[in-house]
């Protein structure tokens, strides 16, 4: 198989397990939001980021742990994501929003090679501990996404509460997200072909997506 075939291949498998996780995924964002009281959501979402935290700079890399602890850090930012969106405001979420997408593109840039955050997805291992995986056969570990954007995806669906109490609103935030992550899909299907491929910033444009559905609902 050459590497064009390979990428393509590991492509394919990736988008399949991202759909799926991506669907339980706001399932359980819009059960947290309605039915997981604000005391809980701080204690997990305290708890959880010490674990994350100590996982992903003081605990050896192992592989097999991979899987796991990605489960647990989905939740967890789950629970983040939901307290933070419902507690700041319409501008606060989206300030934060373009600050995260800004960096994202930056990060892909030669203009932000020596970012933090370009420095930390140099780091195969460390990146490695901060992305949730699905299972393939036998051993084989799926990419999804990476922890930051399971938490950008609560967040940004929990920032619906400031707006409207109505389901429908909520529904429509999750379904922008889908749209935004379909047209990444479409430019990465793209790209991946190209020898210089390194990846693309998976936050920007379902935030956009969202940000245009935050609007008809402040100003309709």
């Amino acid at each position: 198989m050459d590497i064009v075939q390979e990428r393509k291949e590991k492509l394919l498998q990736s988008i399949r397990c991202s759909i799926l996780y991506m669907v339980i995924y706001c399932v359980l964002v819009l059960l947290t939001i309605h039915f997981v009281s604000d005391r809980i959501l701080a204690g997990v979402g305290i708890v959880g980021g010490i674990y994350i935290f100590i996982n992903a700079f003081f605990i050896k890399y192992k592989r097999e742990r991979l899987f796991v602890n990605g489960l647990i850090s989905a939740i967890i930012v789950l629970c983040l994501g939901v307290l933070v969106g419902e507690s700041i405001d319409l501008e606060g979420i989206i300030a934060l929003g373009a600050a995260i997408s800004i960096m994202d593109i930056l990060s892909f840039t030669k203009y932000g090679k020596h970012t933090v955050n370009a420095k930390a997805m140099s780091n195969t291992h460390f990146m490695s501990k901060l992305v949730v995986y699905g299972k393939g056969k036998g051993t084989v570990l799926i990419p999804t996404k990476g922890v930051g954007d399971y938490f950008y995806y609560a967040l940004w669906v929990a920032g619906v509460w400031n707006l409207s109490t109505g389901f429908t609103a909520y529904i429509m935030a999750t379904v922008m997200i889908f749209i935004g992550t379909a047209i990444d899909y479409l430019i990465i299907a793209h790209l991946y072909k190209k020898d210089n491929y390194k990846g693309f910033p998976a936050t920007v444009i379902p935030f956009i997506c969202v940000a245009i559905w935050y609007g008809v609902l402040y100003f309709g």
